[in-house]
């Protein structure tokens, strides 16, 4: 995986921080799916599981990257206190459960030397723009990425065991997962990557010889006039949050069509779906030769801004809508 690799201290810390589409994208994604499994099977299923809505839950696997490892060797939670959403995860039972997840599934993927540690791989795929579809064996997918992240889920929330190299100890750590995965895979930068030359153009990593230099950390190693692209596409507006978005898109969300097939097909199709919705996050991009801190300078289209915002919305509206689809095709 290469999207939050390590090329240096100051990415690393940005990334382990990184919430796909900010706390506040997140908790629109689950009250959406509040709403939309109210009174159904599957609304109760999710209170008995967390005892909190998924509004609430969906941003523990973020919270969850506050946990680190010592120089002795001794897993704690160094965050308290830094990011609000996370305060009701930060008492000592909670504190215990997320330093639980985080070290069964630390070093289980086997991360090389330039990547993140397996959690935090579990958020994201890394797709080659020129692809029109998601695939497996592509550079950027693998075992422990988004797409395998949700269907370790599934599997745990349906009674059995996920897949290696997931470990995941209990439906409700599944539950915690699955509300906030769901609304990764929605983020274009979470599902597609840009790959760059030491130039500034634009290569296809599956193509001949995969050179390491043309990792963009799925945008965090770009920026648009100072501010990190990845970051840009992670913050929502006041229009996208949940005050908002959240009670005003209900019936935006309830026209989402469901998605076909066998429910552990669905990921993939999502992540596909995400990118064939990326175009406005590269299209009409150019990019500077490569810094000597390993950065590229993006010039974008001057509708950029809102063509993010609008696709920000219509994604948010999926997942939400998504969500509450898999979670009542779980429990029907």
């Amino acid at each position: 995986m290469t999207q939050h690799a390590v090329l240096g201290g100051v990415l690393l810390a940005f990334a382990g921080g990184a919430f796909a589409f900010g706390p506040e994208g997140h908790q629109t994604v689950g009250k959406l799916a509040d709403s939309l499994i109210a009174g159904t099977n599957a609304a109760t299923q999710v209170q008995q599981i967390l005892g909190i809505s998924l509004e609430q839950a969906s941003v523990w696997a973020d919270c969850a990257k506050g946990v680190g490892k010592t120089k002795a060797g001794k897993f704690t939670y160094q965050t308290t206190g830094k990011y609000p959403e996370c305060k009701q995860f930060e008492t000592p039972k909670g504190k215990i459960a997320m330093v639980s997840f985080v070290k069964r599934n630390w070093s289980a993927c086997h991360p090389a030397a330039d990547e993140e540690v397996c959690h935090k791989q579990y958020h994201y795929a890394d797709v080659a723009s020129q692809h029109d579809h998601y695939q497996k064996g592509f550079v950027g997918t693998s075992d422990h990425d988004i797409v395998a992240a949700i269907n370790a889920a599934i599997q745990t929330l349906q009674g059995g065991q996920a897949a290696a190299p997931f470990s995941l100890a209990s439906k409700r750590e599944a539950l915690l997962l699955l509300s906030h995965y769901v609304g990764d895979i929605h983020q274009p930068l979470h599902v597609e990557a840009v790959y760059l030359d030491t130039q500034g153009k634009v290569v296809d990593p599956d193509q001949g010889t995969f050179d390491l230099s043309t990792k963009t950390i799925g945008g965090n190693s770009i920026t648009d006039a100072g501010a990190n692209l990845h970051h840009e596409w992670d913050t929502v507006s006041d229009a996208l949050k949940p005050d908002q978005l959240g009670t005003t898109g209900i019936s935006d969300a309830q026209a989402v069509p469901p998605t076909s097939g066998d429910v552990m097909t669905w990921s993939t199709q999502w992540a596909t779906d995400t990118i064939h919705s990326a175009g406005p996050a590269f299209t009409g991009a150019t990019f500077s030769p490569e810094s000597a801190s390993k950065h590229w300078q993006v010039s974008v289209p001057s509708s950029y801004a809102s063509d993010r915002d609008a696709l920000q919305r219509t994604q948010l509206l999926k997942a939400g809508a998504r969500l509450a689809q898999l979670l009542q095709t779980i429990w029907p």
